[in-house]
């Protein structure tokens, strides 16, 4: 079965994805689904393909990040650390360990301890969609 080709996420979004992770407090960390559920989709993509693909573009603006994000805050679905390009596991481990944040013995982060919500307000300032539910945060 032939595997659809992901189409590369619009500069503006990536922006977006940034935008999100910069605000996100020390200690605090947020799934890359979470960030993405924030985002409106772009023009043009409708909310079906967007719900499916955004999640994994908020992985590759993650990857492309600059070296002044908090890049360590952003984890996946399941409070593990994803592998990311030129920074490896221990280090985003450390970082975090340090901002005082405690793993479990399956190497998880208790999101219902740590996961960040952005204000209503902070969302409504920047044009971003209202806070996800507890089930959508951990996609």
């Amino acid at each position: 079965m032939r595997q659809q080709a992901i189409p590369d996420a619009p500069a503006e979004f990536q922006a977006r994805v940034h935008e999100i992770v910069r605000a996100i407090p020390p200690g605090q960390v947020m799934t890359y689904g979470g960030i993405a559920s924030l985002i409106p989709p772009p023009p043009g993509v409708d909310w079906e393909s967007y719900a499916r693909l955004r999640a994994r573009w908020a992985g590759y603006a993650m990857a492309a990040c600059p070296d002044d994000l908090p890049w360590q805050r952003v984890v996946n679905a399941q409070g593990k650390i994803s592998p990311r390009p030129g920074r490896g596991p221990h280090e985003q481990r450390l970082l975090l360990e340090r901002e005082g944040m405690q793993f479990d013995e399956k190497e998880r982060l208790d999101l219902s301890r740590y996961v960040w919500s952005p204000p209503e307000e902070w969302l409504r300032g920047r044009g971003l969609l209202a806070r996800p539910s507890a089930k959508e945060e951990q996609r």
